[in-house]
């Protein structure tokens, strides 16, 4: 993912024990168990995020402060309106991409077709602001918003070279084909693991 899973990664590693626990949710898209195999090699030298034990994935929401615990509820409530009105979503990865940062670089698998997956991500937006409210929601990121599949994350410029070099030569699958069927909350505290809340099915009902 781009820069702000690359704050979710960081933030799994244990911090101070005297600084104040800081709840935070995110909700991604778990890729499917091909994706693990044929990527788990790179991601462990490259990717911080495979250390912490994160699933290659794509970014509904980017990390966000939680507040008050309590609201958990109300963010599955939420979740389980917008997850019955989304169509599973088909998904083509192709190629790779980077966002360049001098020495926090990230290296992804680019969505070939990013429309359902700003759609989806401004449903969930908007139905966090619901719940927050107009003053405390993460808002919609417009433009900001990129949905990838990140490989490499935290990258000084020499590692960077590296992995580009084995990308270009071939030394990785880069194109996968996949239906989403589903995202998923997780929550975290100061310190500990990211966990699993709950896990939402997309309507195969609804026709695109």
């Amino acid at each position: 993912m781009s820069a702000h899973w690359g704050q979710f990664t960081r933030i799994l590693e244990t911090l101070n024990p005297e600084v104040t626990p800081q709840h935070e949710y995110a909700i991604i898209l778990d890729a499917p168990s091909e994706i693990s195999e044929a990527l788990d090699d790179v991601r462990r030298r490259y990717d911080p995020g495979f250390k912490a034990k994160v699933p290659p994935h794509i970014t509904v929401k980017r990390p966000t402060l939680l507040g008050d615990p309590a609201k958990v509820p109300l963010i599955q409530e939420a979740m389980r309106e917008v997850s019955g009105s989304v169509s599973p979503i088909p998904v083509t990865l192709k190629g790779y991409g980077i966002f360049k940062s001098p020495g926090r670089n990230v290296v992804f698998l680019k969505v070939e077709n990013e429309r359902p997956l700003c759609d989806l991500h401004h449903k969930v937006a908007e139905a966090l602001r619901r719940v927050y409210g107009n003053e405390q929601a993460d808002h919609f990121e417009n433009s900001n918003y990129h949905p990838h599949l990140t490989i490499g994350n935290e990258l000084t410029d020499i590692d960077l070279a590296v992995l580009e070099h084995e990308l270009s030569t071939g030394g990785y699958r880069l194109d996968f084909s996949f239906i989403l069927t589903q995202f998923t909350l997780y929550v975290h505290d100061t310190g500990k693991p990211w966990e699993t809340v709950e896990s939402f099915a997309f309507n195969p009902q609804i026709t695109i």
